[in-house]
């Protein structure tokens, strides 16, 4: 007997659907990574992916929901599209994405700056 004989079928489906996703998501990191998308680019895609899951590469661009496209460098205004709650919504998770990014790096820096002031104290 097998192990998989053990697992409720609703479980199964479940663990197969989960590894179907996790390989789509490695396709497409790889794709991204041997199309030559920036490392910026390859992050708002992840980040885009996380809120909505219909979001693909078309070699460099990234296209979601089959109506907003995003094109390098990535930034809000190279989202386009029809005007609408797509196109907004879209745009909103970029700010907010580019928003963290830079949060981030202060929170990063201020750190990194930390252990200097105190040798300096201590000195």
């Amino acid at each position: 007997m097998g192990i998989c004989e053990f697992i409720p079928d609703k479980k199964k489906i479940k663990l197969a659907s989960k590894a179907r996703t996790e390989k789509e998501e490695k396709l497409s990191q790889a794709y991204a990574i041997s199309a030559g998308v920036s490392l910026e680019g390859q992050q708002l895609f992840q980040t885009i992916h996380k809120t909505i899951k219909d979001c693909k590469w078309q070699e460099k661009n990234i296209v979601v929901m089959e109506e907003v496209v995003i094109t390098p460098p990535y930034q809000v205004e190279n989202c386009k599209g029809k005007e609408g709650s797509a196109l907004s919504h879209v745009r909103k998770i970029v700010e907010k994405h580019f928003r963290d990014v830079e949060s981030q790096k202060i929170l990063q820096r201020s750190q990194a700056q930390q252990p200097q002031k105190e040798a300096a104290l201590s000195s």
